[in-house]
């Protein structure tokens, strides 16, 4: 059974169980039937009875599993030390788009979660096969089964006959989504814990020169780790005082975490050994700087099998190690000579140099920790997982990512959105690339995209701060770790030097922060060049004390003979347990390192690090006052009519490319988007006719194959009215075209709109992260400037708003520019969720321009639009949390 109708990839998909451990789910071959009929064989008798309502002939429903096509009738087993523990399949029923479904799971795998897990993942596949309906017989003495359905999250029917007759919506629905982000919340905790917080680890290295299996096992001794830890190398080695053992099997209890240090030939034979001692995680980092980190892509794979067939989590391979500086805990499993103290920063990312790097950057700036992963290749444990951990844990603060990739952008995004609710999540994005645009995008929504906007709106929407520099990341971490966000933008300035204050001012300025009058107090207040620290506590303090200020930034030039020292402190002194946050740009005259205080006021060397930090401080702010939003129900959506649409087209254009007007213009109305009619004419006289008809000023716009250039040649009149001027404006046409080079094959007439402004609403699939869309300026000004935002698909109304209100000229066109009424937002607001509701079922769309789009008072129509269809499904990824 194929991943896919078409595809040569078996369908896999790993699941996280609620103890912690993972579980493979793939379809059966051929040579699964004898196992599949032995584990039915084994079942209980109620087990048996309860899956087949009797006894049931197991070669039967063994061959019809082996022998599933993957379209009409799916089926996963499970296997766990190499035996089927579980099986389930649906098959489709003649009514459209409803199946039956049956499961069942070895008496000794119970409880633990995993029929929920092969629902949710059958449902999911189901859904992408155009099933809206599981159905199933169940006897009402099944608990367990009935438990299943009713723990999945999925709307319930039951018929009570001589057996529950039980039907499932699985229609995806946010309240599933939210099931299962809870099931896998807790799972993915359950499964970090032998990682961060072991009770044991066993290190496997060879005592060669240059392993850095001893250096673990030091740092792990040295770091004051309260577990037992064991070097497991056949010389038998002394570490540390402490004697080696020779295998695994040697150790009293199986190891929680079993760390491989050891050379890629002989990584596969060790994690076998730890899977079958007992071990719950491995952690594979290399075993020598002089290893060839990107030869080892080939052990990924097999690695994997091992830890998904024992039900490990695996950090790596490639990893430089992770760090827990829980008092309970303390664990330094890392090889790397940096000392940090325990504090509010988690570090996680992929790339051990970066990792490490930054790692030492917090320890020079005095930064404590509370936790470090170096995740490696990210074969299993990824930034996602770490992200749950930092949710609960309450001694971490503030969150600091490298990330280059994001695996699936969907669940990162609603991972990273719930934890950054609670705590401030700062990134540094890797692998930027300077045009994402598509090399057949002809769109003004993707001529619009510049540089790593589609990472930028990911990270956004997500609510995390992204930063462009070590230097700025770290100032922003030192200030979120101890420092409260300001209640808004309005700035307190505090300054020995009349230059520096002004200096500041501007940077604050054009960081969109506001320096302005604080009550009968002067703002910014400039002290004497001499001032000192008495003089700084009085004046920092009046200015804390202003209701108008929400913010300040204190500035000390020590020009001679001061103590910037203690004006730092007693900066931090009059700052301490204020609800206001204070940055402080506190220098010394001999070009010595700034001062430092302790948990106390950040202290950086420009007012612009300054100004920088308290604008990520504002942004952070405004981001968590935005409202959650709900999601909109239009209940006159028509999926199956927009899937028609699309999979006509392909059907008689297998490579896809641009549909025709008309084609658009139906896949549109399909979700209730409004567009207003057009009418294509051949020759003259239907174009007279047709105005005639509407009797009302016309548009009149040049014919062109798909996508054309339609205004950006001038190719449209508007406001004709009359046969002279409608025979008139043809022939300009015509005329215009033959200069520009385009054949002439007609005109298209349409209702002329002289109200309201003229909006871009866009659409363009990112071969990574998929669709995002976009609002800006409409009409020849598509793309001008920087008018054009972008966010991932909306949700909620507030998405809607948040993708509108970040395009800055539509917003103050919507509000009312220059005194104009105000246009309807709320019409505006709709169609971009209706499009991005249209985008879900059809992802097949990769380029769409809604374009112009007329925002008027009393709602909104798209005049034009051009949309891009090409082959493509749902994104598969094994790793389904």
């Amino acid at each position: 059974m194929r991943d896919s109708p078409g595809e040569s990839v078996r369908l896999v998909r790993d699941v996280l169980l609620r103890d912690g451990s993972t579980l493979r789910l793939q379809a059966p071959g051929p040579d699964d039937y004898e196992d599949i009929r032995a584990f039915y064989e084994q079942l209980s008798s109620q087990s048996r009875y309860f899956r087949f309502h009797g006894l049931g002939r197991t070669d039967i429903v063994a061959r019809a599993a082996v022998e599933s096509s993957g379209i009409d009738r799916v089926s996963l087993i499970a296997r766990h030390d190499g035996r089927v523990i579980a099986a389930c399949s649906y098959e489709g029923l003649r009514e459209p788009g409803v199946a039956e479904i049956a499961l069942a799971v070895a008496d000794d795998e119970q409880r633990r979660g995993i029929g929920t897990r092969m629902l949710e993942q059958l449902a999911a596949i189901g859904a992408e096969r155009g099933v809206r309906r599981f159905d199933a017989a169940v006897l009402a003495a099944n608990r367990p089964m009935l438990s299943v359905f009713r723990d999945a999250g999925f709307a319930v029917n039951r018929a009570v006959l001589e057996e529950l007759n039980v039907s499932v919506d699985i229609t995806p629905a946010d309240a599933v989504v939210q099931r299962i982000d809870e099931r896998d919340h807790f799972a993915a905790l359950a499964s970090l814990r032998p990682i961060l917080a072991p009770s044991s680890v066993a290190v496997i290295g060879a005592e060669t020169a240059g392993n850095v299996g001893r250096a673990l096992v030091e740092n792990i001794r040295n770091g004051g780790f309260g577990g037992v830890v064991a070097w497991v190398d056949v010389g038998g080695a002394v570490v540390s005082g402490g004697r080696s053992v020779q295998s695994l099997d040697e150790l009293e209890v199986a190891p929680d975490l079993v760390i491989l240090a050891v050379e890629e030939a002989a990584v596969l034979d060790f994690a076998a050994a730890a899977a079958a001692r007992g071990a719950k995680a491995l952690l594979v980092v290399p075993a020598g700087p002089a290893q060839d980190i990107e030869a080892s892509s080939w052990l990924e794979p097999r690695l994997l099998d091992i830890v998904r067939d024992a039900g490990l989590r695996l950090v790596g391979p490639n990893s430089l190690g992770v760090i827990n500086n829980a008092p309970e805990v303390r664990l330094n499993a890392t090889f790397t000579s940096a000392s940090v103290s325990s504090g509010g920063l988690a570090i996680c990312s992929p790339s051990g140099a970066v990792g490490i790097g930054l790692l030492s950057h917090a320890a020079a700036l005095g930064l404590g920790v509370s936790l470090f992963a170096s995740l490696g290749n990210r074969a299993d444990v990824s930034t996602n997982d770490l992200l749950e951990w930092c949710e609960q844990d309450d001694r971490t603060a503030a969150v600091i990512l490298y990330v280059d990739t994001f695996g699936n952008p969907e669940h990162f995004t609603r991972i990273a959105r719930r934890v950054s609710r609670n705590k401030p999540i700062l990134a540094i994005k890797g692998r930027r690339t300077a045009a994402r645009v598509l090399a057949e995008a002809r769109s003004h929504t993707a001529a619009a995209l510049r540089g790593d906007e589609v990472a930028d709106a990911l990270l956004h929407q997500a609510g995390l701060l992204r930063f462009r520099s070590g230097e700025e990341l770290f100032n922003a971490a030192e200030f979120f770790e101890r420092q409260p966000l300001p209640a808004g933008r309005r700035i307190g300035i505090v300054s020995n030097s009349v230059g520096v204050a002004m200096i500041a001012a501007d940077a604050a300025a054009a960081r969109g922060l506001e320096v302005g009058e604080a009550g009968d107090i002067p703002n910014p207040l400039t002290m004497p060049t001499g001032a000192g620290s008495d003089d700084y506590g009085t004046g920092v303090t009046r200015l804390l004390g202003e209701p108008s200020i929400d913010a300040l930034m204190v500035l000390y030039v020590d020009v001679h003979d001061g103590d910037p020292d203690a004006v730092l402190q007693t900066i931090s002194t009059a700052c301490a347990g204020q609800p206001k946050p204070a940055v402080a740009c506190v220098v010394r005259s001999d070009g010595s390192p700034r001062p430092r205080t302790p948990g106390g006021v950040p202290n950086f060397s420009f007012p612009e690090s300054c100004a920088n930090v308290l604008a990520s401080a504002v942004e952070r702010r405004e981001w968590l006052a935005r409202p959650l939003g709900e999601v909109p129900d239009y209940p006159d959506l028509d999926g199956p009519a927009a899937r028609a649409v699309v999979d006509a087209f392909l059907e008689h254009n297998p490579a896809g490319g641009w549909i025709s007007l008309g084609e658009a213009e139906t896949l549109l109305a399909t979700h209730g988007i409004p567009i207003i009619a057009s009418h294509r004419c051949r020759d003259l006289e239907r174009a007279v006719a047709v105005a005639a008809e509407i009797g009302k000023p016309i548009a009149l716009k040049a014919d062109f194959e798909a996508p054309g250039p339609g205004g950006d040649i001038d190719a449209v009149l508007r406001g004709l009215l009359g046969e002279v001027a409608i025979r008139a404006g043809w022939r300009e046409l015509q005329e215009r075209m033959r200069v520009a080079g385009y054949p002439w094959i007609g005109a298209i007439v349409q209702p002329f709109y002289d109200r309201g402004v003229s909006v871009l609403v866009g659409a363009v699939a990112d071969p990574d992260l998929g669709p995002v869309l976009a609002v800006g300026l409409g009409g020849r000004q598509a793309g001008l400037g920087r008018s054009t935002a972008f966010r991932l698909l909306p949700l909620t109304d507030a998405d809607a708003d948040e993708l509108i209100d970040a395009s800055r000229s539509v917003a103050a066109e919507l509000d009312g520019f220059r005194g104009s009424e105000p246009l309807d937002r709320q019409s505006l607001r709709e169609l971009i969720l209706r499009l991005a509701l249209l985008l879900r079922r059809v992802p097949e769309v990769v380029e769409a321009d809604l374009n112009p789009t007329r925002c008027t008072t009393t709602g909104c129509v798209v005049l034009d639009t051009r949309v891009r269809i090409e082959r493509r499904g749902p994104i598969e990824r094994v790793k389904t949390w």
